[in-house]
């Protein structure tokens, strides 16, 4: 890490031009976040009795924008660009900031005002042309730049579309712009430089990829595509059933989500183990030595307060469980690392921002800190962590899915994932593992990647208490008692977000009252939306029949008072909450969205509605009811929810799958079969 620059105390004589000077400096020091943090303060310090001044604050508010500050910056910098509406540099972080927070409509304006595509001007249309490149709309800034290029003899305009090309990775269409000026550019400028490294890097990599695969790909992914494939002959030493293996559980984050609750859990489980061998169940081989987390995060983001990062974390510390935070890891440098010359080095030099991330970050600790299981969970731990763990040596690699792809989940998605895993499907030791049934046929067919790779790993649900507090005691007292003509309590357990749709539940909840007045309804859970759910109840007039209870550590408590458990989301893995409900004896209704049919037995324990997209309310309501009206005379029912939930789902079951999973070398018969490997056994016959 850089040191932070401290600003040297200035006497009344030092001028404005020395302060500018000094503050500049800072500013340019100031490349990551932590030295712009700590620089800030003293910036502040240093120009206190120039506040005021135009270069000053411009400098002072790019150190804010390094140092990661969000709040009010769009506001400051169009404060500035009133005062100075001529500097283009002020314009560009003007519309640069705009873009951050996805106002992008207002950043095209901030544009067309000041550099609108009307002038005739080449040296504006020129600066059009860049800041379009600098607001990301990739597509109007590239047609500018070539037609500049076809109209106009200027070679800046190609070495500066070449320039900002290859930033963006387009190794190919970079070589093109620049090829017809590159011997006529001076020798020694960057610019024959950057013709130079152009042509060199073009030819290598074509001996990677024919000519008319590299136009228009990204270079970053063609490098992390063959550094991954060059493990592909790999050889890994068999690993004896009777000895025990250590494990790295790696994850984006320690929140609050289903994701980070089942490794919090199966961390727990897995070191409980290790400390108790002798405790362990029977029919489990392999044992577990040492358990680990690396989180990429889990402290508080500057200037955040609400995504708790850190939900988790008190439990693995209670627990004793080591947790490595890898944004605090130093950076180390590939050339750095003991990385072979050659192809591979090379390769690692482009790599694609997250990959480079895990490599330069993660590589080093688990070369350091070597595991016979590096277990990543979510796709965007994957990206960063699959080659790092590759590198490091780590014989078992898991690529653990918790929902659907990112190619159904638009806003996930990006262009590395699908290169990323089927170079991975062709790497020795490398598992894919999923919690559903569901989303493992929904990777494989994304993927082109034969469903007899990927393991189901259900989530292991410990039963439930249903004890409560009393200030929760009281709180259900008080709500059966105004609704004491109540015949049935139906309650669902989720967040108050977007994806779980608690608008649509307020709407059935309204809709089955007309059927059967005298229900009530129970939702645990708090988020965005419960201002909005309050409103939308009162609009519907179900305010006196449901009850919010908000965030709860006794969901066992409430899911005993429930008749059913309805969950009505457009987005799921394998619904804890759906398992959690069955552990006692609750039936569900559920979309079918994720593995939620997975989790109960259809007419029996539950419901799944028709549609996912566009659930239809009468049928949910139908459903409601006949689950009520079947289970409540029927206490076997209940007895058959709970014991197909503990066998599925325990933890036992998830510890035994797990487990399975963390040998790199078995025999067909010691795996715990995939999910059907009947139809590649009958091809093969």
């Amino acid at each position: 890490m850089s040191p932070a620059l401290i600003a040297e105390p200035v006497d009344a004589t030092t001028d404005l031009q020395q302060i500018r000077a000094q503050l500049e400096e800072i500013v340019v020091a100031s490349g990551r976040v932590q030295v712009a943090q700590e620089n800030l303060a003293r910036a502040k310090a240093l120009v206190q009795d120039h506040a005021e001044d135009s270069k000053v604050r411009f400098l002072l508010l790019r150190l804010q924008e390094a140092a990661g500050l969000n709040e009010g910056m769009a506001e400051q910098w169009a404060t500035l660009l009133q005062e100075c509406p001529d500097d283009f540099q002020i314009v560009r972080y003007c519309a640069t900031r705009l873009v951050k927070e996805r106002r992008l409509e207002e950043a095209m304006s901030l544009v067309d005002h000041h550099l609108p595509e009307s002038a005739s001007n080449p040296d504006r249309l020129f600066a059009r042309a860049k800041l379009l490149s600098d607001i990301r709309a990739h597509e109007q800034s590239d047609a500018l730049f070539r037609r500049l290029i076809s109209q106009y003899t200027d070679r800046n305009m190609r070495v500066e579309f070449a320039k900002r090309l290859r930033k963006r990775g387009l190794l190919a269409d970079a070589y093109e712009t620049i090829a017809p000026v590159a011997k006529h550019l001076a020798r020694g400028s960057k610019a024959a430089e950057l013709a130079e490294a152009l042509a060199s890097d073009y030819a290598f990599y074509k001996r990677f990829e024919p000519e008319e695969a590299l136009g228009g790909k990204d270079v970053r992914i063609v490098s992390m595509k063959h550094a991954i494939l060059h493990f592909r002959d790999r050889k890994i030493a068999e690993h004896a059933p009777d000895q025990p293996v250590s494990v790295a559980l790696v994850t984006g984050s320690l929140g609050p989500g289903g994701a980070e609750r089942q490794l919090t859990r199966l961390a727990g489980e897995l070191t409980r183990m290790a400390e108790s061998p002798d405790q362990q169940p029977p029919d489990i081989l392999m044992r577990p030595k040492k358990v680990e987390v690396l989180v990429k995060q889990h402290t508080e983001p500057t200037g955040s307060s609400s995504k708790q990062d850190d939900f988790f974390l008190p439990v693995l510390v209670k627990a004793h469980i080591p947790v490595t935070e890898i944004n605090r890891l130093p950076a180390i440098s590939v050339s750095h690392q003991s990385v072979p010359e050659g192809n591979l080095a090379r390769l690692l030099e482009q790599l694609p921002p997250p990959v480079h991330y895990g490599v330069t970050r993660l590589a080093p600790v688990l070369r350091a800190n070597p595991f016979d299981v590096v277990s990543l969970w979510q796709d965007g731990t994957c990206l960063f962590g699959a080659l790092a763990a590759l590198l490091a040596g780590a014989p078992t690699i898991h690529l653990v899915f918790r929902g659907l792809p990112p190619n159904i989940r638009k806003d996930r998605f990006r262009a590395e994932y699908p290169e990323l895993y089927q170079a991975l499907a062709q790497v020795p030791g490398v598992v894919f593992v999923s919690n559903s049934r569901k989303a493992a046929e929904a990777y494989s067919e994304w993927l082109d990647i034969p469903i007899m790779r990927f393991h189901i790993l259900y989530n292991g649900v410990p039963d439930l208490a249903t004890d409560a507090s009393a200030a929760e005691k009281e709180k259900w007292k008080a709500f059966h008692a105004s609704t004491d003509d109540a015949t049935e309590t139906i309650g669902g357990v989720f967040r108050l977000e977007p994806d779980k749709r608690p608008q649509l539940w307020i709407k059935l909840a309204a809709l089955y009252l007309k059927e059967r007045p005298q229900a009530r309804f129970v939702i645990v859970g708090d988020g965005r939306m419960r201002d909005n759910i309050e409103a939308l109840a009162q609009e519907l007039d179900v305010t006196d029949r449901l009850l919010l209870v908000g965030l709860s550590n006794h969901v066992g408590y409430w899911y005993s008072q429930m008749d059913a458990s309805v969950l009505l989301s457009r987005y799921e893995g394998l619904p804890n909450v759906l398992i959690e409900a069955q552990l006692l004896g609750v039936p569900v209704i559920s979309t079918p969205a994720g593995g939620a049919g997975e989790c109960f037995a259809e007419n029996d324990t539950g419901h799944l509605l028709s549609d996912v997209d566009h659930p239809d309310l009468h049928e949910a309501c139908e459903k409601v009811t006949a689950m009520v009206d079947k289970v409540r005379s029927n206490e076997d029912l209940r007895v058959y929810s709970r014991d197909r939930a503990q066998k599925l789902f325990s933890l036992e079951a998830m510890l035994t799958k797990f487990l399975s999973i963390c040998m790199p070398a078995m025999t067909e018969s010691q795996n715990d079969e995939y999910i059907d490997v009947a139809p590649m056994r009958r091809m093969q016959a």
